[in-house]
């Protein structure tokens, strides 16, 4: 949770953490078996790709969304599938589109509030979006 709230409209601090090598760290806890670990690396994924480009490079270089649709396909636990589509959603692009159609995740991602909007984004050449706090992320 500290982590996810600690970038929050910081920019600097996102640097800190996404060159400290933690995305890579936080994308293997999203795969983890415990539950509240899952979401929290989530919700801090979240954030710290949210309006963070240099983040979103990184994270798309370690694979988060074929990870992420794993996990978002594999769980049952609403707030982790939100936390997770959360994640795609900042991320995804118009290039992406190939790539989540082909992890059959599109469906799944249209169906939960915060990425039902997913197919506007993959119309879209840039990927902008704010952040969303962690024990915030809507309704399921």
């Amino acid at each position: 949770g500290c982590l996810s709230e600690c970038c929050i409209r910081n920019p600097g601090v996102k640097s800190k953490i996404g060159s400290s090598g933690a995305i890579p760290v936080l994308i293997s806890l999203c795969k983890g078996e415990d539950v509240t670990c899952q979401r929290l690396a989530a919700c801090a994924l979240c954030n710290l790709v949210a309006n963070h480009q240099g983040n979103k490079r990184l994270a798309k270089r370690c694979g988060v969304i074929t990870e992420l649709s794993s996990v978002l396909k594999s769980t049952a636990v609403q707030e982790i599938r939100c936390a997770c589509a959360s994640v795609i959603f900042n991320i995804a692009n118009k290039s992406d589109k190939e790539e989540l159609e082909a992890l059959e995740v599109l469906s799944l991602l249209r169906s939960i509030k915060n990425s039902r909007n997913i197919d506007v984004r993959l119309l879209c050449v840039t990927n902008s979006v704010g952040e969303t706090q962690s024990h915030a992320f809507g309704t399921y």
